[in-house]
């Protein structure tokens, strides 16, 4: 009821946007933006100007061009490449087409990926309990649809949504134990280096040789890839990127308050979003928090394999701790990439619906901090820029820190509060 709540509350805003003045209303050359860095990129491509991909002037005034004869409301501001050269290939097809044809097909294009993807997840809880009912599994696709991210990714033109879908394709294979095949869709999301390094090594931990060859066998694929269709490009990346996001986060104001990782946490906290390097301090504590929280990870991923909870429920702890932990030790994280954390809470929701009379004061608070990050992320980003405090890392951090320590927690380790209501103990005699 709540969601159904707050979904009309959106549509509403979305309706009445169209009856607003306007100078008052957002229009369509307010968004899609941060596609103009993947039609760019992919017009390089199909022009022979792959070497281009990391000169900051040439996608700037490639931007800036298009956005003009588009009618785009961009102002002086472009969006640099920050993908592995490979994924340029991707766009190079949208590129023959104009503008916003383009952005009109990449829309389309993410909306059938989402679909798949929560699909995909609603049939986990589905099959979660023969008791399971339709209004559960049916919260799956309302929750990801009216949630901030969605909103974010769809607005912004971003590729989260195809990023959903392989993350859930990689974690179903994994819960099947399907190693070779989980590593080789998990490479696959290397095209954003910051959604696959974490979910990797978690999943090889796990998983073993097997997922590590999946892994290289794509890898090798990619790299071959970019090896042949674009010759100079990955060396391009490697040596220009540091130097780009240097540009772009020291030498300029920059949107600390839209990511969600602890480098941005300790950056806004101790300097504001003004350019500059980060000072001795902002530094020591983002290194410190991560090592803490990262170790962690580690260290009961590793211990876990001798817990006496159920196999099953421990693989789903781990990638839920693996998934929630990801944002927060990357230093490149932006807030809509949050919509992959619909993943681990379709698995913790999963095992809560699997054994509802079974529940735990900490999972109590668990499903409290979850409910607080989903609501907290409406109002993060003007509330993280006027304070310098950003409340979605903070959440964010209580929910991982918490993942973590339920992979390696036992079934019987705290004496559990029973749920048993008047129906379920007719139902159950």
């Amino acid at each position: 009821m709540t969601g159904v709540a707050l979904g009309v509350f959106l549509l509403t805003l979305v309706i009445g946007n169209q009856f607003a003045a306007a100078d008052k209303s957002v229009t369509r050359q307010m968004l899609g933006h941060d596609f103009l860095a993947f039609y760019t990129a992919g017009s390089f491509v199909r022009e022979g100007r792959a070497g281009e991909l990391y000169n900051l002037d040439s996608v700037r005034d490639f931007e800036q061009a298009t956005a003009h004869a588009a009618g785009l409301e961009v102002g002086k501001s472009f969006g640099p490449w920050w993908n592995p050269p490979f994924y340029a290939l991707v766009f190079e097809p949208l590129a023959a087409l104009p503008y916003e044809r383009a952005l009109d097909l990449w829309r389309l294009i993410s909306l059938v990926a989402v679909a798949i993807a929560i699909a995909l997840l609603a049939s986990i809880v589905m099959h979660a309990s023969l008791s399971t009912r339709w209004q559960q599994w049916m919260l799956v696709p309302l929750l990801i649809v009216i949630s901030m991210p969605f909103i974010q990714s769809f607005s912004h033109g971003q590729n989260t949504f195809t990023s959903l879908l392989l993350l859930t394709a990689t974690v179903m294979l994994w819960r099947d134990k399907r190693r070779f095949l989980a590593g080789c869709c998990c490479g696959l999301l290397f095209y954003k280096p910051q959604l696959g390094a974490v979910v990797a090594a978690a999943m090889v931990l796990d998983l073993g040789w097997s997922a590590l060859g999946g892994l290289c066998v794509t890898g090798c694929f990619l790299l071959l890839t970019t090896l042949i269709a674009m010759p100079g490009s990955l060396e391009d990346w490697l040596h220009q990127l540091p130097a780009n996001v240097h540009w772009m986060q020291v030498e300029h104001a920059y949107l600390w308050e839209r990511h969600v990782t602890l480098k941005a946490f300790w950056r806004l906290l101790l300097q504001g979003r003004e350019a500059g390097e980060a000072t001795f301090f902002t530094t020591a504590l983002t290194w410190i928090s991560e090592v803490a929280i990262g170790g962690g990870l580690v260290r009961t991923a590793i211990k876990s394999r001798r817990s006496s909870t159920d196999e099953k429920v421990r693989r789903d702890r781990l990638i839920t701790a693996t998934i929630a932990t990801m944002p927060l030790l990357m230093p490149f994280y932006f807030d809509y990439d949050l919509l992959l954390l619909a993943v681990p809470a379709v698995l913790y929701a999963t095992e809560r619906i699997s054994n509802p009379e079974r529940m735990l004061d900490k999972d109590r608070w668990f499903t409290a901090r979850w409910v607080a990050l989903f609501l907290w992320m409406f109002v993060n980003p003007a509330f993280a820029l006027h304070t310098h405090v950003s409340g979605s890392v903070i959440l964010l951090g209580a929910v991982a820190i918490t993942s973590i320590r339920r992979v390696s927690r036992a079934d019987g380790e705290d004496a559990p509060i029973l749920i048993m209501h008047p129906q379920r103990v007719a139902m159950a005699a």
